[in-house]
């Protein structure tokens, strides 16, 4: 539990993407974080392909990195690109934004350290629990509702990005990526406010 912990509280960074979107605006924001994303891109290569720089980096990191991390791209490229994409699926509108990266920051962590702490009940067949899920909707919605959606609107795209959730984090899909273009995309097509 304590390593899921420190593993949520660092997601929380996502929320500079939020606040690097408020302080900037649109669309330099959206410059800046494709030069984020290319820079961490590179790094992340290279700590897969030059064995120096996988071990300072997992030296830094390693309690936070999951196994199946250390052999693929880790969390931040998807995290980043999931937040890029939903700023420009927004175009710029500042309450699909917050709400998108919102729901990633504090829906995946209330869905994790809820699904570890209570989770009892499995739902299809994987690792991720009926309480787990409904904690991270909640914290969605609350979310949707904090950055002025309509409640309908809030709770599609909570349940979007629940859905994201609970799906099984693979070597090609990562719920970081998904969750937040799943909410924006919603919210865009409710024209949520």
């Amino acid at each position: 539990m304590r390593r899921e912990f420190g593993r949520k509280a660092f997601h929380m960074l996502a929320l500079g993407y939020w606040g690097a979107f408020v302080l900037l605006g649109w669309p330099r924001v959206g410059w800046c974080m494709a030069a984020w994303l290319v820079a961490v891109s590179a790094i992340e290569t290279a700590r897969l392909k030059v064995p120096v720089i996988e071990r300072f980096l997992v030296g830094l990191f390693g309690g936070l990195m999951r196994e199946t991390e250390r052999r693929h791209y880790s969390g931040i490229i998807h995290t980043t690109s999931g937040s890029l994409a939903a700023m420009l699926i927004a175009a710029g509108d500042p309450a699909i934004v917050g709400t998108a990266i919102g729901q990633l920051a504090f829906g995946d962590a209330a869905a994790a350290l809820a699904g570890k702490a209570f989770g009892r009940t499995k739902i299809l067949g994987g690792k991720k629990s009926l309480e787990g899920t409904l904690a991270g909707l909640a914290a969605g919605y609350a979310v949707a509702l904090a950055c002025g959606m309509l409640p309908g609107a809030a709770l599609a795209s909570a349940l979007a990005a629940s859905a994201v959730e609970l799906m099984p984090t693979t070597g090609w899909f990562n719920d970081n990526l998904w969750m937040p273009v799943a909410s924006a995309c919603v919210l865009r097509l409710l024209g949520a406010r």
